[in-house]
């Protein structure tokens, strides 16, 4: 392993040969050579190069050989102070808003032929902006069985030039704190830590490092990932992938336009894959747009074409996994009784209960394969806890005793870009889920969460692709029905004469909501319950007064979670002359379609449904002076319908809105857009009361 030290001259007596990488004067010339010697008095690669120890700023030398095969020789390329600072003015001209303009990224990613792996890297950025200072702490982490990570060099360039370096004696290594939530069980953990000297608004960060990993678990799984950009611009971006040439190696590139050949050259039984890019703009991001692989340029690559090698890898671990005992049996069939479940879906809905509810969430990982194929379900059963492998392998194994086809999946929650099952072989996930199949059914439950009723789960798991290694397949999750996944809020208004009236609110909810709901009123103690009511009322009309409130049990999971309100209210129609002026309490979310332009496209979570009904009691004598028009849309992405009736003296407001689409794309949205202000302007136009024979 190469470790870079700050040499003082001062100590350098004796003649001595060193492996290096630069020599950098104080003119701030860099020379570069293959063995630096020192007489003395002067440091030299031959005699007539020799160089007075007094004209020498800085020297870096590779003290300590490397064990592994072929890797002294990576060296990434020279770029001096002078061009980084060219750079930073031609990246400062146009994108003078940006705190921070990337000089350089450049790295390399190598599978040794003994099937260890290298990987060197080198981050220049300048920092325009005070609250990027930070940037000027480094800090990586590793695990010292597993991998040897180094920094081999630190410097900041001011404006002027001035060069300083980082010194070997001001890097820190320090163990991680281990929380609640992820304990890895592991005590070689480290980070290394170190701050760049002399960084300041203006300053050029220039640092390298690099990682070894000596011993992979499974040493012919071999990925690689480089992103050309970002969310700030990029002057130049390289990579150099290195591959023996016995090994196969595929690689997909994104966003990469017409540089997305690289160079591929032969060296010493290796072949190197070489792609450069120049200038890329900073992915500006707007509001629930796409994650940002979707639109800046980057390279995956992996020594596997598909999947079926990783399935049968990871399978193996897994199944050896889904083994009950006969104490596990006790159990579920105990729960099968306390339940009353008969069918198949009532069996489900018990286990998937108990998994939620008795294993507390708890990751304890050490290794590839722990990570993605967890600990075997009687362990996790018997010490009641794990993390989403760990609960989904147990979930799997409790529906197994009850003949119930289930499979631990591996899963890219759809905040992050979906993995490229499909296009490449590889190991990408960030969550375990199940799939169940059942009858000619395939479904998805997600037991991590603790208050999901049966059949919902956590929509970040919606719209998003699934790897059963198991089955060796590739799946993806549909969102739910908006009708399935529709809330319902109910309003009955009895109206006074003077304006002021009594609420009354029912709300019924679903998936997500009905989750979040029974969570959080679980947490909650009566008094608190009554603050919380007070306050929605208050939302509604300042200065209401709370009359009742009530929930449904949230421990009851056999319906959904609802929850009723009252209240009295005053100016709830604001008389104006001889009118009074009433305006619909429904709360519809238009910020999405504030702007009147997109870039990207707009990312839902899942679909939607909505459905309002307020019911006014108007006074005998009040009658309204004209109502909206009732309105009906119906686009590629969602419908509404709304409308106004007058049925038994009442005035019957009903809208319902589903939304089908999870993605609105760019070339869309001005229709869109469109449409939602529509809704908008219908449900916020006022109605004129008046009181009759006035």
């Amino acid at each position: 392993m190469k470790i870079r030290y700050l040499v003082f001259l001062l100590f350098i007596c004796l003649l001595n040969v060193y492996p290096y990488d630069s020599i950098i004067k104080w003119d701030k010339n860099v020379i570069n050579g293959d063995n630096i010697k020192f007489d003395g008095k002067s440091f030299y690669f031959t005699e007539k190069d020799k160089i007075n120890k007094e004209n020498i700023s800085y020297i870096s030398l590779n003290l300590t050989e490397s064990t592994n095969e072929a890797k002294n020789d990576l060296k990434l390329d020279q770029v001096n102070p002078e061009e980084l600072l060219k750079r930073a003015d031609i990246l400062q001209k146009k994108y003078q808003d940006s705190s921070i303009l990337v000089l350089l990224d450049e790295g390399i990613q190598r599978l040794n032929k003994d099937g260890s792996q290298y990987s060197r890297s080198r981050y220049t950025i300048k920092i325009m902006n005070e609250k990027e200072l930070q940037k000027s702490v480094l800090s990586f982490y590793y695990s010292e069985s597993e991998q040897k990570t180094k920094i081999l060099m630190a410097r900041s360039i001011s404006p002027d030039g001035k060069v300083s370096y980082l010194k070997d004696t001001d890097i820190v290594y320090t163990s991680p704190k281990q929380d609640l939530s992820f304990f890895s069980g592991r005590k070689d953990q480290k980070i290394i830590k170190a701050i760049i000297p002399d960084v300041k608004v203006g300053s050029i960060i220039d640092y390298e490092w690099e990682t070894e990993e000596p011993a992979p678990e499974d040493p012919n799984q071999f990925y690689t990932r480089w992103y050309f950009g970002g969310d700030k611009p990029v002057y130049q971006s390289k990579i150099k992938f290195i591959i023996p040439e016995d090994k196969a190696f595929y690689y997909v590139t994104k966003n990469f336009g017409d540089e997305a050949t690289p160079t591929v050259t032969t060296e010493d039984g290796y072949k190197v894959y070489s792609f450069i890019r120049g200038e890329c703009p900073p992915f500006v991001e707007e509001k629930q747009s796409p994650p940002s692989e979707e639109f800046i340029p980057y390279i995956v690559g992996s020594t596997f074409k598909e999947q079926t090698y990783l399935s049968n890898w990871l399978s193996k671990f897994i199944k050896e996994r889904l083994v009950y005992d006969d104490d596990m049996k006790k159990t579920i069939d105990q729960i099968i009784a306390e339940n009353n479940a008969k069918t198949d879906d009532e069996k489900i809905a018990a286990i998937y209960r108990y998994v939620q509810t008795n294993i507390r969430y708890l990751s304890i990982k050490t290794s590839l394969s722990s990570g993605f194929s967890g600990h075997p379900a009687k362990e996790t059963f018997q010490k009641k806890y794990g993390d989403c492998i760990d609960k989904s392998i147990l979930f799997s194994t409790l529906l197994n005793i009850v003949g119930i086809e289930s499979y631990p999946v591996i899963v890219m929650t759809n905040s992050e870009a979906q993995p490229l099952y499909g296009e490449l072989g590889i190991v990408s996930g960030n969550h375990a889920i199940n799939e169940i199949h059942l009858g000619d059914k395939i479904f998805y439950l997600d037991s991590t969460s603790t208050t999901y009723k049966y059949p919902y789960f956590r929509s970040d798991d919606h719209n998003i692709k699934v790897w059963n290694p198991i089955l060796d397949k590739i799946g993806f999750i549909n969102p739910p029905s908006p009708e399935s996944i529709t809330q319902t809020f109910n309003t009955y208004i009895d109206l006074n004469n003077d304006g002021s009236g009594s609420f009354k609110k029912e709300n019924f909810y679903t998936w997500d909501w009905d989750a979040g709901l029974r969570e959080y009123m679980m947490s909650l103690q009566e008094v608190e319950k009554e603050a919380l009511f007070r306050n929605i009322a208050n939302g509604d009309f300042p200065g209401s007064i709370l009359e009742t409130y009530k929930h449904s049990d949230p421990f009851e999971y056999s319906k959904d979670f609802s929850l009723s309100y009252s209240y009295q209210a005053k100016n709830i129609a604001k008389k104006t002359g001889d009118f009074f002026i009433f305006s619909l309490p429904v709360k519809f979310d238009f910020n999405i379609v504030s702007t009147e332009d997109r870039k990207y496209p707009i990312l839902y979570e899942t679909t939607y449904g909505e459905k309002d009904k307020i019911e006014i009691k108007m006074p005998d004598d009040f009658t309204t002076k004209g109502l909206p028009e009732n309105i009906t849309i119906k686009n590629k992405h969602f419908e509404y319908t709304g409308k106004y009736d007058f049925i038994e003296g009442k005035l019957v407001f009903k809208s319902e809105f589903k939304r089908y689409s999870v993605r609105i794309p760019a070339e869309d949205y001005k229709d869109f857009r469109k449409d939602m202000l529509k809704i908008n302007y219908f449900i916020k136009t006022p109605l004129i009361l008046e009181e009759k024979g006035k």
